[in-house]
């Protein structure tokens, strides 16, 4: 189960308003602190366009390779596009990457980073100094008192820090997530469309495409 959703630009780039995304965790949208696209994502053309940075760092993320064994061995990169969307539920933006880790043929090319309670997310988060926020409260813990270390938390547990989501648990928090997305016409349910990073997910879906 899972919803699509469209995070709108805080301003146009190259006649492109919003970035598609795809995700089996909708639960962990209030976790969010950056949205990464693929190298070869529509968006990250038009920056490479005007930016030679850009060019040069997708350039080099092509020369790597795009199989899935590469990119998980991969030391995860990215380059900071300058570019923010609109969170969904949030008043607040975020910062568009480039990732090396994220792949056009899977899902939509484009995912929302949950460093909180995604490994990959997490490493890329700690290396960039991004904001790492915690939904998902183990069972037993101290909402006042329970951080991420280095160890993205992927278990179960009880969703806070969440608005409308707070109490519930993970499969409570996504069909609630879900509900406000397609009641806002923002999201459509998509239990069937399968969507994954470029390595198969833990036991618990990360917040991926």
């Amino acid at each position: 189960e899972g919803a699509r959703l469209h995070f709108d630009r805080a301003a146009g780039e190259g006649g492109i308003g919003q970035v598609e995304v795809f995700t089996t965790r909708p639960d962990t949208l209030h976790g969010m602190s950056f949205l990464a696209i693929a190298p070869e994502h529509p968006l990250a053309a038009s920056v490479a366009a005007r930016d030679p940075a850009a060019a040069a760092f997708v350039a080099e993320c092509r020369s790597m390779g795009t199989s899935e064994a590469v990119i998980e061995t991969a030391e995860k990169r990215g380059y900071d596009t300058g570019l923010r969307v609109k969170h969904p539920f949030l008043d607040k933006t975020y910062p568009v990457w480039i990732a090396n880790f994220v792949l056009m043929e899977y899902g939509t090319g484009a995912i929302f980073g949950c460093p909180a309670h995604d490994q990959r997310d997490l490493d890329f988060a700690r290396k960039y100094g991004l904001d790492v926020t915690p939904v998902v409260l183990p069972p037993g813990a101290d909402a006042g008192a329970f951080a991420v270390g280095t160890e993205a938390y992927t278990g179960p547990g009880t969703i806070f820090n969440s608005g409308f989501m707070d109490g519930q648990d993970v499969a409570g928090g996504k069909r609630a997530a879900i509900d406000r997305l397609d009641h806002a016409r923002g999201g459509i349910d998509l239990p069937r469309l399968r969507a994954r990073r470029a390595a198969p997910a833990a036991a618990l879906d990360p917040p991926r495409l």
